[in-house]
């Protein structure tokens, strides 16, 4: 296989790009794996680039179109095109595919379009990144200090979308990557990820907790008050409401409906979180790379 060399000018990278990066690892592996640094530009974007469109973040420039142009591949085509911006273009196709366009703007060839899940087929990528800020807002590493935890049994359901669970289990990486922490996300942290937006993914996963645990708090000093109103139940801690839930079968069981975090935060309140029974994230991590492979046709 032919090396193609490309310098890729970045002007930002961001939380977009490094979340489409890592997505785009993914399906041309087929499997999780870290995104490094150095692998974010070879990632970004999996598919389609027109520089025209991307040039507020990244610009491609071929370093060995010559070497290229004497040396193709098998089954790969070479053609002489023209654009609206440039006179000077060659186009290197496959019989599916047109893989890349480049044109010559003084001494460089610039990318003008690139599908690059198809050109990795025929080449090996070799980039490097020139330029370009890591622009993506660190957070901090101090953990919130808590009197009590509330205990909180969660189940993840397996019934999802398959854009779902991708799209958490990235922006959870997204931000271990802020923190150059080259590992991947944990069942927990995908299921805190959910949480803190609850109202977004409540219908994939299901949260309970019991008159136990509610009463635990008050071994640390909090005033507890549970209302019941037939099966529905409202939970005050301090005066304050910080959750709401279903009573199961008239027992001390109850499936929260609604959980207010900023709430318990400001009481100094975290949660301990502890799998009830759940889909395993490996399992749905698989069904959602194998239906997005299938997808783009990998």
């Amino acid at each position: 296989m032919n090396v193609i060399k490309l310098k890729a000018l970045a002007k930002v990278i961001n939380e977009d790009v490094v979340k489409e990066a890592f997505i785009g690892k993914i399906i041309t592996l087929g499997y999780v794996e870290p995104l490094l640094p150095q692998e974010v530009f070879k990632y970004y974007p999996l598919n389609e680039y027109d520089y025209r469109l991307d040039s507020g973040i990244i610009e491609y420039v071929v370093a060995n179109m010559e070497e290229l142009m004497n040396n193709l591949e098998p089954g790969v085509n070479i053609n002489k095109v023209s654009t609206e911006q440039f006179n000077e273009c060659m186009q290197l196709t496959s019989s599916d595919y047109e893989l890349i366009t480049v044109c010559k703007r003084n001494e460089e060839w610039i990318v003008y379009h690139m599908n690059k899940r198809a050109l990795m087929k025929y080449f090996i990528l070799n980039i490097s990144l020139e330029g370009g800020e890591l622009n993506i807002k660190v957070k901090s590493n101090t953990k919130p200090s808590h009197n009590a935890k509330l205990k909180v049994a969660y189940i993840l359901g397996c019934d999802v979308p398959v854009d779902f669970i991708i799209d958490v289990y990235s922006s959870v990486y997204v931000e271990y990557f802020s923190e150059y922490k080259f590992k991947l996300p944990e069942p927990i942290d995908v299921v805190n990820a959910l949480i803190n937006n609850i109202g977004k993914y409540r219908n994939f996963l299901k949260l309970y907790t019991t008159d136990y645990y509610i009463y635990e708090l008050t071994m640390t000093g909090y005033i507890i008050e549970l209302e019941n109103e037939g099966q529905r139940v409202r939970v005050n801690v301090n005066g304050e409401t910080v959750l709401t839930g279903n009573q199961i079968k008239g027992g001390n069981l109850y499936e929260i409906t609604n959980i207010m975090l900023d709430k318990l935060s400001e009481l100094k309140i975290g949660l301990d979180m502890i799998e009830l029974y759940s889909c395993s994230l490996d399992e749905l991590l698989r069904r959602a790379i194998s239906s997005l492979r299938e997808s783009v046709r990998l």
